[in-house]
């Protein structure tokens, strides 16, 4: 038994560490849940008008969607150089070659996608 338990987690111990262990479990399921029922509130709100400053939508709506918020400030921010879109430059060069010459527009764009977000 000792092999399998380090002797701390023995006798009373052991009781403590699953008792972490529910408390955790349970804390990352009320946080996924959240998330979930954020994320349905926001795709249930009407569109935005496209004048509206996306930036100061998020500002003011931070404490409604406080995921989405932080997801928000980490991808609508500006790049501080030109590397990351000479990156996706070199990459779309890297694809379209003869052997793929007939890709379309659409299916490109989300190759650079999904290689610039996997």
């Amino acid at each position: 038994l000792t092999d399998f338990f380090p002797i701390y987690l023995l006798g009373h111990s052991l009781w403590r560490h699953l008792d972490m262990e529910v408390e955790e479990s349970r804390m990352t399921s009320n946080t996924t849940a959240n998330f979930i029922i954020e994320v349905q509130r926001y795709l249930a709100e009407r569109n935005t008008p496209r004048t509206q400053d996306p930036l100061q939508y998020w500002k003011n709506n931070q404490n409604l969607y406080p995921h989405l918020y932080q997801l928000a400030l980490q991808f609508l921010c500006t790049p501080s150089s030109s590397v990351p879109c000479e990156r996706v430059f070199s990459k779309a060069g890297e694809l379209v070659s003869k052997r793929r010459n007939r890709l379309g527009a659409n299916t490109l764009q989300k190759l650079l996608f999904l290689n610039k977000n996997a």
